[in-house]
């Protein structure tokens, strides 16, 4: 039995927590192949400008701040939000955060959104938790 048994609420508010704070943004090669999909960037200039690598991992760079480089203040949004990696599409839904109450409700003092808005099933979250 899981504190989630009959399901949480979250909906994005668009603050940016999530995507200014210092960490890493893991890339598989279905996130490259959606960005590319998705937006005018070429290969080359995606691994020249905004990838990263760490260990035998591909990540996300970031702007010098902890902000992950395609976040932009000014809409503050994503500026490649319908093709963001599935890390940022599974949020707040991570194995780390779904682990117990206590870090549900630990990540709820980060993010606004969290209690808030749509209703999402057991198996919605399950679901999501698997992509990762």
């Amino acid at each position: 039995m899981s504190f989630y048994d009959e399901g949480v609420d979250f909906e994005c508010k668009r603050c940016g927590n999530c995507c200014t704070r210092s960490g890493y943004v893991f890339i598989f090669q279905r996130d490259l192949d959606l960005i590319l999909e998705k937006t005018n960037y070429s290969r080359s200039e995606l691994e020249k400008r905004y990838l990263s690598k760490l260990d035998d991992y591909v990540v996300l760079k970031d702007q010098g701040n902890g902000a992950c480089i395609f976040w932009d203040d000014y809409i503050k949004g994503c500026k490649i939000y319908e093709a963001r990696p599935t890390q940022c599409r599974t949020f707040p839904f991570w194995n780390a955060i779904m682990s117990d109450e206590e870090s549900w409700i630990n990540a709820m003092e980060d993010c606004p959104g969290i209690g808030q808005g749509n209703h999402f099933t057991f198996e919605e979250i399950e679901k999501l938790r698997k992509k990762i």
